[in-house]
């Protein structure tokens, strides 16, 4: 197996040309990215607005890759089925949020949607971590504070990894981390050495201008091979 097989990289929409959307999906369905992050910010759960429910049908009409809705909302029951309805291929649902977790992880599930736990970057493993990670697909960890572009690498934040990482091994659950967050060639080794597999590039890591898209997603699978041996 190989590198883009057991690791994935995908791509924050948040950060592309939002001026010229169907170039710029045209150039990432043309490069080896996985998949894509589409960023919900409600206001409350962070202090910025970002994506509603409109524009996931215009992104989906662009592509065949699969798009992952992160709801950093504080009541995600409000959204979702309307995200469902517009074709999100899976929806994170964050572990701060102040609806019933549980309930809504296996309301996604009953509705034939792929459920993701989502944790920010200052949250620190939960003594019930195991009890929602048995009931997701895959653990989404932020290594940012949601919705503002630009941010530092929150270092705390691979302790966090690490600890559902061994937790999920030693108790033989085949579940990924993934990371989002100012993932770069000079941070994303440090999370696959955390544990992580899969991560979502924006500004820093995807779209920069100093080299192509696919360039810059070489590098970080490079990045990852040597990490990881």
């Amino acid at each position: 197996m190989n590198e883009k097989e057991l690791y994935q990289i995908n791509a924050s929409l948040t950060c592309i040309d939002l001026s010229d959307i169907k170039n710029e999906m045209k150039r990432i369905n043309e490069s080896s990215i996985h998949g894509f992050h589409y960023d919900v910010v409600d206001g409350k759960f962070n202090h910025c607005f970002m994506f509603g429910d409109r524009m996931l049908p215009v992104f989906k009409k662009l592509t065949q890759k699969p798009i992952a809705v992160h709801l950093a909302c504080e009541d995600p029951d409000l959204y979702i089925p309307s995200f469902i309805q517009n074709g999100a291929d899976s929806i994170i649902i964050h572990y701060e949020s102040k609806c019933n977790v549980l309930n809504t992880i296996k309301d996604c599930k009953r509705k034939g949607i792929t459920p993701i736990l989502g944790f920010c970057c200052d949250t620190e493993v939960p003594e019930d971590f195991l009890q929602y990670a048995k009931e997701v697909n895959s653990i989404l960890k932020l290594t940012v504070f949601p919705g503002f572009s630009g941010q530092r690498f929150y270092q705390p934040s691979l302790a966090h990894i690490q600890k559902m990482h061994k937790l999920l091994l030693e108790n033989g659950l085949d579940i990924p981390i993934e990371v989002d967050g100012n993932i770069n060639k000079d941070t994303i080794a440090e999370c696959v050495k955390a544990g992580a597999h899969s991560f979502t590039g924006g500004t820093s890591g995807l779209f920069n201008q100093r080299h192509s898209l696919q360039e810059n997603i070489d590098l970080l699978y490079k990045k990852i091979r040597e990490a990881a041996l």
